[in-house]
C-alpha cells in the first residue's frame, strides 16, 4: 500500500538578501545584507516545479527586499504559464509600491497578497529604525494597494523602543486605507551580549514588552477590530488576564512545529526557517529531487536531526501542559537568550 504523502501547504522563498534598509530588528543583519545572495532564476523555476508537485498553496516570497530582486516578474510569468495552482505572497517594505505601476504590475502577474512591514508612525522613527527616510514613500504605498483589487495587511514588529507608538502607526496606515493588522513581538536573533541567560532576562523581559502592549489595547481595538499577533513568545508567559484579553488574537505555531512549510535560501539550500539563514539542512538538487524523495530524504539526519532539536520543548514542564499543541515552547530562536523558568509567569 503506498504512504500517504505528507501536505506541505507554504513555501518560502528567500529571493535576496539585498535590502536598502537596516532595520535595528532585523534578524537578516547577523547575514550582513549580502546583494551576491541571489536566487538565480533556473533554482527560482526549479523551487516552484517542486512546490508544484509537493501540491504547496501558498509561494511566499521574501528577502531581503523581494522587490530588488531582478527576476520577480519572470517568477511570476512563470507561474501563471504553467498553470499552476499555488498563490503567490509577498513581504516587503512597501517603498517601490509608492510607484503605483509597480504594485499594478505585481497584481497582474499574479501576487494574491502582501504583506507591507511598518516601521514607524513619522519620518523621525522611520530613520531610527531603518537608517532610511520611507514613511511617506510606504504611507503612498498602502493608498496604492488600499485603491487596488489585492488583499494586504500591515505589520510591525513590537520592541521596547517602539511600542509606544503601535496605535499613532496603525491609525496612519488607516488613514491611508489600511485594512487589517499583525503584530509580531521581537524575538532577537543576535548573537548573546550577555554573561548568562538569567543577565539577558534581567535587561530583556517578555513581560514588560506584553505589557507594554496591551496597556494600549483599549484604544487599538478603538481604531480596528482587524489585528492579531504572530507566533513568538510561549502561552506561559502571558498571565490569565491578558490571554483573556487576547483570545483568538493569537496565531498557529510556527513550521518548526507544523512541518507544514519549507524554507528555502537563495542558493536552494533547505532552512528550518529563514530565522537559521545560514543552517542549512539539505540542498534541492542534491539531497531530494521530487516531493516524493523529499518526504523520505526529511527522515534522516541532517534534516531529521537539526529539526527535532529545535521542537524540543524549553522545559520538560511543557509536556505536561495543556496549552501544549497551541504553544509548542514558542519560538525556538528565544531559547537562545531565555530560560524558561526565568520567564514564565502562568505555572
Amino acid at each position: 500500500m503506498r504512504k500517504k504523502r505528507q501536505e506541505l501547504n507554504q513555501a518560502e522563498l528567500v529571493l535576496t538578501q539585498a535590502c536598502g534598509l537596516r532595520c535595528n530588528f532585523c534578524f537578516e543583519k547577523e547575514w550582513g545584507y549580502r546583494a551576491e545572495k541571489t536566487m538565480s532564476l533556473d533554482d527560482a523555476k526549479r523551487i516552484i516545479d517542486f512546490c508544484n508537485d509537493a501540491g504547496v498553496r501558498f509561494i511566499f516570497l521574501t528577502g531581503g527586499e523581494p522587490l530588488l530582486y531582478p527576476y520577480l516578474m519572470n517568477i511570476l510569468e512563470y507561474i501563471q504559464e504553467k498553470k499552476y495552482r499555488m498563490m503567490p505572497t509577498i513581504a516587503t517594505s512597501g517603498i517601490k509600491l509608492a510607484d503605483k505601476s509597480t504594485a499594478e504590475q505585481l497584481i497582474y502577474h499574479g501576487i494574491t497578497y502582501i504583506d507591507i512591514s511598518m516601521k514607524g508612525s513619522n519620518s523621525k522613527e522611520w530613520i531610527k529604525t531603518t537608517g532610511v527616510d520611507g514613511y511617506n514613500d510606504q504611507m503612498k504605498a498602502i493608498q496604492n494597494l488600499a485603491s487596488l483589487h489585492v488583499e494586504f495587511t500591515c505589520s510591525m514588529v513590537v520592541t521596547m523602543d517602539n511600542v509606544q507608538s503601535v496605535c499613532d502607526t496603525v491609525q496612519n496606515a488607516l488613514n491611508n486605507g489600511g485594512r487589517q493588522f499583525s503584530f509580531t513581538f521581537e524575538i532577537d536573533n543576535d548573537g548573546a551580549q550577555f554573561q548568562s541567560k538569567e543577565d539577558y532576562t534581567k535587561k530583556h523581559r517578555p513581560q514588560d514588552l506584553i505589557s507594554a502592549f496591551l496597556a494600549q489595547i483599549d484604544k487599538l481595538e478603538s481604531l480596528t477590530d482587524d489585528w492579531w499577533i504572530e507566533y513568538s513568545f510561549p502561552l506561559c508567559v502571558y498571565t490569565e488576564k491578558q490571554l483573556d484579553m487576547l483570545q483568538n488574537r493569537l496565531a498557529a505555531p510556527c513550521q518548526v512545529h507544523t512541518q507544514d512549510a519549507v524554507t528555502f535560501s537563495p542558493s536552494m539550500d533547505i532552512l528550518s526557517c529563514d530565522m537559521y539563514m545560514n543552517e542549512s539542512l539539505g540542498e534541492l538538487g542534491r539531497d531530494f529531487n521530487t516531493y516524493e524523495e523529499f518526504l523520505d530524504w526529511r527522515t534522516h539526519a541532517p534534516y531529521y536531526d537539526a529539526v527535532s532539536k529545535l521542537r524540543e520543548m524549553p522545559s520538560d514542564k511543557c509536556l505536561e501542559c495543556s496549552d501544549l499543541q497551541n504553544c509548542f515552547g514558542g519560538c525556538p530562536v528565544l531559547w537562545k537568550h531565555y530560560s524558561l523558568e526565568d520567564i514564565r509567569v502562568r505555572q
